[in-house]
């Protein structure tokens, strides 16, 4: 019931993020929108991890943020990814799947041995010693008054050991980036920019996620053909690549979309018997209903939830899904503040107290770097994901189906990759034209 608790409560939050950010992309010169996509989980499992090393208020709006089934139920969701939904599965002919967790504190501080012990046992997290610290070594604590903020710089002591080396910032972000690179399959490279880390970051929380499934059935190539897709917005239209099948299909008509679910092969051994992954495509009956739909889904995210149990087959006329690659970089920081989760980024107000031994200042979130990259073609689909929380001394900056149906993805739709048995959403996104790799 605590697990089921906490997957409704990430659906939600999948759908709130997700509306989110196409809200922020949905620009006049982008056509009313753009490709994008976005990992929940990946998004979920490094809050859980900041998490598990706050307390007090930032704590309880941490798990409020993450939804009402509370932090015990999201750790245990968070906890259970790693250890069986997303573990490394026998390479019997279902999706290849990576999941990992990671922790650099920097070397003169180190890890509180309680949260040190949560995260190797309950996240699988590797935690690693690097040395952030600089020549200078310095940071600046940002303290309100009533007109403006103060910025007061503190010298951090450093160890007799710690040599003073400009280099050593690079080399810890060059080392953190080699990280994600291998953990996501090579996918994503050069994560965090230049200057994400310095003297002031005591700590970066990481999670990397990699993907790589084949369709149960999978499209013939030689069927795919060029076709027109409309742009969103009156915006024209472009010549994509459409698959097509004459197979029964998973699709479920609502009012006003249906619902295509494409899943993926499942593999024949031990560890992989717990798990089923698909991919859905939420398609607007009208060209430009797109709006209206994310509305009604981010509104409702039952209706994601119910998806899970779309079994039933039927028979298909005009089908046709288009294949795409899109990618996305973003700093969640700001959209997670506007969404309601706003202690962790502030000074003095921040209670990040479980993380390091012996901090010299209050410890604040100052950046959460998040990276999506899917793509889809007639073999099945590959993606990868990263998400990385920096830390800053001080201050941060009902359901009907029918017999025939026709399933035309020919205008802007949205997309979500879920495993099936815990409904847990991997991945989600829109496309607004698939001409382009975005």
């Amino acid at each position: 019931m605590e697990l089921a608790e906490a997957i409704r409560d990430e659906t939600a939050m999948s759908m709130l993020v997700l509306g989110r950010l196409l809200a922020l992309a949905d620009t006049p010169d982008a056509n009313g929108g753009k490709n994008l996509a976005v990992s929940p989980l990946s998004l979920h499992a490094a809050l859980a991890l900041l998490g598990a090393g706050a307390q007090g208020e930032t704590l309880h709006q941490i798990a409020a943020f993450l939804g009402p089934a509370g932090a015990p139920a999201h750790a245990a969701l968070a906890s259970h990814v790693a250890l069986r939904s997303l573990a490394p599965g026998d390479d019997n002919g279902g999706p290849k799947v990576r999941f990992a967790n990671g922790v650099w504190v920097d070397s003169a501080l180190g890890l509180k041995p309680a949260y040190a012990r949560v995260v190797a046992d309950k996240y699988l997290a590797e935690a690693r010693a690097v040395s952030f610290r600089d020549s200078v070594s310095q940071f600046q604590a940002i303290h309100p008054s009533k007109s403006q903020y103060q910025c007061i710089t503190h010298q951090i002591s450093q160890s007799a050991d710690q040599p003073n080396d400009p280099i050593q910032p690079e080399e810890a972000r060059r080392q953190i980036n080699a990280w994600f690179e291998t953990a996501t399959g090579g996918w994503i490279k050069d994560f965090l920019p230049e200057r994400a880390v310095d003297g002031a970051t005591p700590a970066v929380l990481g999670n990397a996620l990699y993907f790589k499934g084949a369709w149960e059935n999978k499209f013939d190539a030689n069927s795919t053909r060029d076709d027109v897709f409309y742009l969103p917005n009156g915006g024209g239209h472009v010549v994509a690549q459409f698959m097509s099948s004459g197979k029964r299909q998973h699709i479920a008509c609502r009012a006003g979309y249906k619902v295509l679910r494409l899943p993926y092969a499942r593999g024949g051994g031990r560890d992989d018997a717990g798990r089923v992954f698909s991919m859905y495509i939420y398609l607007p009956d009208e060209r430009h209903g797109l709006p209206d739909l994310l509305r009604k889904l981010c509104s409702d995210p039952a209706l994601v939830e119910d998806d899970s149990t779309l079994s039933e087959k039927v028979a298909v006329g005009a089908f046709m899904v288009p294949r795409f690659t899109v990618s996305y970089k973003t700093n969640a920081a700001e959209t997670l503040r506007d969404l309601g989760l706003r202690l962790p980024f502030e000074y003095p107000g921040a209670d990040l107290s479980g993380l390091v031994e012996s901090p010299p200042e209050k410890i604040v979130v100052s950046a959460v770097y998040h990276e999506s990259f899917v793509e889809v073609n007639e073999e099945g689909t590959e993606a990868a994901a990263a998400t990385a929380v920096v830390m800053r001394f001080g201050c941060a900056a009902p359901m009907r189906t029918v017999e025939v149906v026709d399933f035309v993805a020919d205008h802007p739709f949205v997309f979500l990759i879920k495993e099936d048995l815990t409904g847990v959403v991997v991945f989600a996104g829109q496309i607004t034209n698939p001409s382009v790799s975005s």
